[in-house]
């Protein structure tokens, strides 16, 4: 039996489909990034620092002007520069959607899809990238422990009026209440315990989810599967979370793993979706409130 490499693991599909489907995840990105810099200029309770603000200005012009198809590439390597720069100015801060951004640019810029050999380390590459940042996510909240009993979700729906609203349906009335009365008490009033079998599920299906599907996306057989799974996951966690960007940028990063070209088929509904909230963004449509 020929041993198995590991980068390979994440291999297979149609490789006719992976260079029109890194051609329109590239867009997606350049889009998505300026969508989501132009909604954090606007946010008024952000108070960005004059070099930020200009960051943000030249990233939104060089994004938007990569929708161009002859300098979308050229695009993405100044994009990349410009993310960079922001992500090392910003740390130890630095919003976590951020970095995988700048992860995603990084290898469309170093990585061209019009060169195969290139084209198939991108496609692995970014594969191998959202299978990393699922396992890692579910590896923390198993090191820390406070989703084993709920404490975490319990705690978020304390202080967070997004998650609130979504988990006042899993748990008993007088528990939500109870809840919602420390949202103004000080830090550790606690506890933040919840009396429901349904909600400390979710809880710790949460994590064991984001441990399994690594594992199920890394093996051939199993990954459409995995992919549907995962992106029914994440529709699932931003009806709580309501971080709408980061769910599209997560589920176009998995549509790279099923045959067919998906991110080309599904751009026209991101981009319809994306107009749509940065208009209502600026109040001139209705939207609830969302993070991005």
């Amino acid at each position: 039996m020929a041993p198995i490499k590991l980068f390979d693991i994440v291999g297979g599909g149609e490789k006719a489909d992976w260079e029109k489907n890194l051609i329109w995840l590239r867009i997606f990105l350049l889009m998505h990034v300026a969508c989501r810099t132009i909604i954090a200029q606007h946010n008024p309770a952000l108070d960005q620092e004059p070099w930020l603000a200009v960051m943000h200005s030249l990233l939104i012009a060089v994004c938007l002007a990569g929708l161009i198809p002859r300098v979308t590439w050229l695009a993405t390597v100044i994009a990349t520069g410009l993310l960079g720069i922001q992500v090392l100015g910003t740390m130890p801060i630095t919003a976590n959607h951020i970095f995988l951004e700048f992860l995603c640019l990084a290898l469309l810029g170093l990585l061209h899809e019009s060169r195969i050999q290139e084209r198939d380390l991108a496609v692995k590459a970014l594969r191998w990238l959202v299978v990393i940042m699922l396992f890692h996510s579910g590896f923390q909240k198993l090191v820390y422990g406070y989703y084993f009993d709920g404490q975490f979700l319990a705690y978020a729906t304390a202080t967070e009026d997004r998650l609130a609203c979504f988990f006042r349906f899993f748990m008993p009335a007088d528990e939500f209440a109870r809840l919602r009365s420390l949202r103004d008490a000080a830090l550790g009033m606690g506890p933040y315990r919840v009396n429901s079998a349904l909600f400390v599920a979710i809880s710790n299906i949460a994590y064991l989810f984001e441990l399994a599907a690594p594992a199920l996306l890394a093996v051939r057989k199993t990954r459409s599967f995995a992919v549907i799974a995962t992106i029914l996951f994440v529709v699932a966690i931003e009806a709580g979370a309501r971080e709408l960007l980061f769910g599209a940028l997560v589920i176009n990063l998995l549509l790279l793993s099923l045959p067919g070209q998906w991110n080309k088929r599904l751009f026209p509904l991101f981009a319809g979706c994306y107009l749509y909230v940065v208009v209502a963004n600026f109040d001139w449509l209705p939207m609830f409130r969302y993070y991005h």
